[in-house]
């Protein structure tokens, strides 16, 4: 017999941030119903509005009843919509509209709005890990204290915006960033160590493109610690060639861990950072991988036109 649940249209739910990326979505609306009239599912939009957007997300999954809910947006929206659906049974999709979309771009999820629908429309996904941050703050791409936090608070204040907005600063950080002390207590060791950076990466790469975790994997039960030790003017040209060939953990002065839980002792409380979103100058700063949690729609197969992962879908 027939399987009648294949046959029944998908309701899918839009969570749209209007101001992810300062991209105008003004036919958003239009286009989505346009492709829904093609692939044959139900949809409703909700919009983000910057003040209780978890109880406006979970009251419309309530009345609509999806089988799949949407992020449309940067990583701060793709974390947002994970929080209510971790350890859930409905599927995740994404379409990468922010300023990034390293998440996206982990996951090979293509960054036009056409193909990227095709995605959600289709069946295939992948359970991705999380990462719980003191217990209270998730995690499903890449963290980091010290100089990308940085980076990124200067970036939210100025008003140039999009890759070369953060390319600026970026750089202005690199030359100002002076190291600070960390520890690391992993597997009852305490690892002691200077560092300009301390990086917990759930995924390999950042939505530049640059790859701070070549051996990692979303998928794989656990994460990985990156210190980037302090480096000199000359250190700084040669970590951009190895960022984009995956070979930036073959750096003297990049260490690397694998864990499933640690804590990091932030002597310096320099910035953290989760997915994009500044979180503040914590001095203690607990650990957690909750594996497989995540249930992500993925393409159903690789395109010449995304940045390829080193870890194949499953």
């Amino acid at each position: 017999m027939p399987n009648k649940s294949l046959n029944k249209p998908q309701r899918i739910l839009f969570i749209v941030n209007p101001i992810a990326g300062d991209i105008v979505k003004d036919d958003l609306k239009e286009k989505i119903e346009t492709f829904s009239e093609k692939r044959n599912f139900a949809f409703e939009i909700q919009y983000t509005k910057g003040e209780k957007d978890n109880q406006l997300i979970a009251e419309a999954i309530r009345r609509f009843a999806p089988d799949k809910v949407v992020a449309v947006g940067g990583d701060g929206t793709s974390n947002l919509v994970a929080k209510i659906l971790i350890n859930g049974k409905i599927i995740m999709g994404i379409i990468p509209m922010g300023s990034a979309n390293g998440l996206a771009r982990e996951l090979n999820i293509p960054q036009t709005l056409s193909d990227a629908l095709e995605v959600v429309a289709a069946r295939k996904t992948r359970a991705i890990d999380t990462i719980t941050i003191n217990g209270t703050h998730l995690s499903l791409h890449l963290a980091d204290i010290g100089i990308n936090a940085q980076v990124i608070k200067r970036f939210e204040r100025d008003s140039i915006r999009g890759f070369t907005g953060y390319a600026k600063h970026f750089i202005q950080e690199l030359f100002a960033a002076k190291p600070f002390k960390f520890a690391v207590t992993l597997d009852q060791k305490k690892i002691t160590q200077k560092a300009h950076m301390v990086v917990i990466a759930n995924a390999t790469k950042y939505g530049t493109g640059a790859v701070i975790n070549p051996r990692g994997n979303i998928s794989d039960g656990q994460f990985e610690i990156i210190f980037v030790r302090p480096y000199s003017m000359w250190h700084l040209f040669q970590m951009i060639i190895p960022f984009f060939t995956h070979k930036i953990h073959e750096l003297d002065y990049i260490k690397s861990f694998s864990a499933q839980k640690v804590t990091i002792h932030n002597y310096g409380k320099k910035e953290l950072q989760i997915d994009g979103e500044l979180i503040g100058r914590l001095k203690e700063i607990n650990v957690e991988i909750n594996p497989q949690a995540l249930e992500i729609l993925i393409p159903e197969r690789r395109s010449k036109y995304f940045f390829s992962s080193l870890t194949d879908e499953t």
